[in-house]
């Protein structure tokens, strides 16, 4: 009911189509494999079964719980927002790990224990070698944007930390399409796993609005 009341406060009534699909994979315990655009409403749906089975099983002073991976700072922090709005009446709390950022408040983050961590792939593969994070007690791998993180070239990055994450787990992988020929190298990772199309991503993106402003001058 916590999620109810949040999904209330934010005006969603209706679920989308990604999310109608697979949010019931997810729950059923699934690895899954979903191609959707940006803009389709997929972090609520990787988001919303992973608070709610923190919400229905409780770990008593347990480790990381959730990992989601993201290729940019900027996803990074886009998702924490998200995060927070829907996990607002939960006491579920989440860390972010991104570079640009000075390590002391980082390792101070984690130290708070945060059931749900929303990482970069450079600088989280930095602490699990400086051991400062470990992902023993994690239930949730998430790779989101799957196929701009195999472009920016974080193939070895993202193997390095699903080996260093505790082999039962459920692995989430969002993409804007299935067929990068990347995910060869990343496929090992999935067990599994149900693919889900939502959208060509040859559709285009009707629901982004483009602006391009020009300089008058340096």
């Amino acid at each position: 009911k916590q999620l109810f009341k949040a999904l209330d406060s934010l005006g969603f009534s209706e679920a989308t189509e990604v999310q109608s699909k697979a949010i019931p994979a997810v729950l059923d315990g699934r690895d899954v494999m979903v191609s959707a655009k940006t803009g389709s409403g997929k972090t609520a749906a990787f988001l919303l079964p992973m608070l709610d089975q923190m919400l229905r099983v409780k770990i008593p002073a347990g480790g990381t719980r959730g990992l989601i991976l993201l290729p940019t700072r900027e996803l990074a922090l886009q998702t924490v927002k998200t995060f927070e709005a829907l996990a607002k009446f939960t006491p579920i709390k989440c860390g972010i790990i991104i570079g640009g950022e000075a390590y002391k408040y980082q390792i101070a983050s984690l130290r708070k224990n945060p059931e749900v961590i929303v990482a970069t792939p450079g600088r989280l593969v930095e602490h699990i070698e400086k051991g400062s994070i470990d992902f023993e007690d994690l239930e949730f791998l998430v790779l989101d944007e799957a196929d701009r993180m195999l472009d920016m070239g974080f193939t070895e990055e993202m193997n390095k930390i699903a080996n260093s994450c505790k082999a039962q787990r459920q692995n989430l992988l969002f993409s804007a399409t299935l067929k990068h020929r990347g995910f060869g190298h990343i496929r090992s990772i999935l067990n599994n796993p149900v693919s889900i199309e939502v959208d060509s991503f040859k559709e285009g993106h009707s629901q982004i609005t483009q602006q391009m402003i020009l300089a008058d001058d340096d």
